[in-house]
């Protein structure tokens, strides 16, 4: 009975010390064994029960194949198959294929790819949902990286004393429609995301970022019922892609720095005085303007945007295997696009987060 009782124990302890081995691991130990039919040799080699090395062996096709075929990360310890493999491949491939280009890619971006490729396939109930992806990516080593790229960072507007005692006394007798802001932004119009899906291990090179960069004035009043046309100002006065064109969606200057100066923003107030509408006009702090606190969140949402606008075309012209570069012409356009698409909503919501 002691020497039963003995050798329970000592099964209790093989079995607490046994490990879940990687894929990598269990391709070895099967292709060992394939070179070298001496268990016992391999058994000693990696440490593992005969028991063990039997249930990997059972398994040797379905090894073999999630090895060759990347159908799982060689990393991973359990061997599970995806609800839709011919996406899921499709995808994984299709992933591979635009970062080897370099370009940057978001989840959501993803996500739509998944399901434009599972209606490809027939697939009519897929849904790429984010249970799905979150398993794709754990399945296939994909993980979000930062490439450097253009700060966004927003003021917190945290109520200070200006805020709590002079502001009020500002904005008696306006209303918030007659209440308005705006405020000059850097935009790299050619920069794409400055993080991207990758895979693990995968070196995130931006490669050489452009510092094509344009400036524009972005207005609205407070409750988001009036957004300004926006102004542009780029670097070359008469650029030769706006040749031939009589009409552009804003207002375009031009300086050798692509910056706001005196001269341009007191034509834009005078130009806005035209209206003859009494107005409460708020501009940010800037050399060429007087000071006071912006509404930087309003202008976050218009980059967001405008980059994923510029993502999106580069990947069209990727599939479509055309010319992924854009131009000055082009980044406006997008910037006028990207400025339609920010709701009345979301600027009303910036006003109040910055105290008004």
């Amino acid at each position: 009975i002691c020497n039963l009782l003995f050798n329970s124990h000592q099964l209790l302890v093989m079995a607490s010390k046994r490990k879940a081995r990687t894929l990598e691991t269990k391709y070895q130990i099967v292709t060992a064994v394939d070179a070298n039919k001496q268990y016992k040799k391999q058994i000693a080699k990696f440490g593992i029960s005969p028991s063990s090395l039997s249930t990997i062996l059972k398994s040797k096709d379905k090894i073999l194949e999630a090895y060759h075929f990347s159908d799982f990360n060689s990393a991973h310890k359990k061997l599970r198959t995806a609800d839709y493999k011919d996406v899921e491949n499709a995808l994984f491939e299709w992933f591979k294929s635009v970062r080897d280009e370099n370009i940057p890619l978001s989840g959501p971006m993803l996500a739509i790819k998944a399901d434009e490729l599972a209606k490809k396939l027939g697939h009519a109930d897929f849904s790429a949902s984010q249970s799905w992806m979150e398993r794709f990516k754990h399945r296939r080593g994909i993980v979000c990286r930062t490439v450097c790229g253009e700060s966004e960072s927003v003021n917190s507007n945290i109520l200070d004393d200006y805020v709590t005692t002079k502001l009020p006394s500002l904005l008696i007798g306006y209303q918030p429609r007659d209440i308005f802001n705006i405020d000059e932004t850097g935009l790299f119009y050619k920069l794409l995301l400055n993080r991207t899906l990758a895979l693990k291990g995968e070196e995130c090179h931006g490669g050489k970022h452009s510092k094509e960069r344009i400036t524009p004035l972005v207005g609205s009043n407070m409750d988001g019922s009036e957004k300004l046309k926006l102004l542009v100002i780029g670097k070359a006065k008469q650029p030769k892609c706006f040749k031939g064109m009589k009409v552009l969606p804003v207002d375009y200057e031009g300086n050798t720095k692509a910056w706001m100066t005196g001269d341009i923003f007191k034509d834009q107030v005078i130009k806005f005085n035209r209206q003859k509408h009494k107005v409460l006009l708020f501009v940010d702090n800037c050399p060429a303007h007087p000071h006071i606190d912006n509404l930087q969140a309003t202008i976050k949402c218009l980059k967001q945007h405008y980059r994923r606008q510029l993502i999106q075309h580069v990947l069209n012209c990727f599939e479509r295997k055309q010319d992924t570069a854009i131009n000055l012409h082009q980044g406006i356009t997008s910037a006028h696009s990207a400025w339609r698409k920010v709701s009345s909503k979301r600027i009303s919501a910036c006003f109040r987060k910055a105290g008004f």
